[in-house]
């Protein structure tokens, strides 16, 4: 069983509003940080499989990162995410860092329910 309510803020949607116009955010510059994003977690994810820490990345897509190891693979990623959004979109670091809060959620809701419709028939 998968647990993403955990995961996701309350109200994500009217928040990444709110940041989009905060921060001064074209249209254009969400959309890229929404794939910059998947793209990121999803190369990582692929990556920390292949190293053979599947377990560590199962509780991570549970929203279960409980274990040290699983709490470190989560914090990783954000701040790989972070970093990416910076240096390819030119954002200022809260920008980023509150664009990753609301966007690293959502997701790992989707990737969780791909995985899932995949494994499961």
């Amino acid at each position: 069983m998968i647990y993403m309510h955990q995961f996701i803020p309350r109200n994500s949607w009217p928040k990444l509003q709110q940041l989009q116009r905060w921060g001064q955010l074209r249209q254009e510059q969400m959309t890229l940080a929404f794939y910059i994003t998947k793209d990121t977690v999803l190369q990582y994810l692929r990556h920390q499989i292949e190293r053979g820490n599947w377990r560590e990345v199962q509780e991570v897509l549970k929203g279960k990162p409980m274990t040290k190891a699983g709490q470190f693979i989560y914090h990783e990623l954000r701040d790989r995410v972070i970093g990416k959004l910076i240096m390819r979109l030119g954002l200022r670091k809260v920008i980023a860092v509150g664009l990753v809060i609301v966007l690293l959620p959502i997701i790992l809701a989707q990737v969780a329910g791909e995985l899932l419709r995949r494994v499961r028939p």
